[in-house]
């Protein structure tokens, strides 16, 4: 039975390398990162990202950090949640040690155990430039505008 190239998987690609002493090693030709992106969850949701930053404190160098107050859609799991991506890699299990289990107490004085963990997607947000369209409100001027307006249908 002839197989479908649709249908298939494609094989990993490996790569072989010599070490010093006429080894050879496989390895995948995809290289891994550290992990040094977190997620802090459960997080009250009356709380700010200046309250936030004011207890972490004192927060190590970090890259990146994001604030997400509560979703109102995902009742009646209103939490807030914030990612931390830190520059160096010791900080991380430093900053978990300090905050996975940390209270957190909102204004009504009910309490929420954070969760700190690895973040699922790794990568950083870039920040979008609101650069304005040159072209924009450009119509009237325009060549092919002008002629469809001086028809004789129009």
């Amino acid at each position: 039975m002839k197989e479908d190239k649709e249908n298939t998987r494609p094989k990993e690609k490996k790569v072989e390398l010599k070490c010093e002493d006429g080894e050879k090693t496989e390895k995948s030709k995809e290289k891994k990162e550290a992990m040094t992106k977190i997620v802090i969850r459960r997080l009250p949701p009356s709380l700010s990202k200046e309250e936030l930053e004011e207890q972490l404190q004192p927060l190590p160098e970090v890259d990146y950090m994001e604030f997400f107050s509560n979703d109102t859609s995902l009742y009646p799991h209103l939490f807030a949640r914030a990612y931390i991506s830190f520059k160096n890699e010791d900080d991380i299990v430093l900053f978990r040690d300090r905050f996975d289990g940390y209270v957190f107490i909102d204004n009504r004085g009910q309490e929420y155990p954070a969760i700190v963990e690895f973040a699922p997607f790794q990568k950083i947000a870039k920040k979008r430039s609101k650069k304005k369209d040159s072209k924009c409100g450009t119509i009237t001027e325009g060549k092919d505008f002008l002629l469809w307006v001086s028809s004789p249908f129009f």
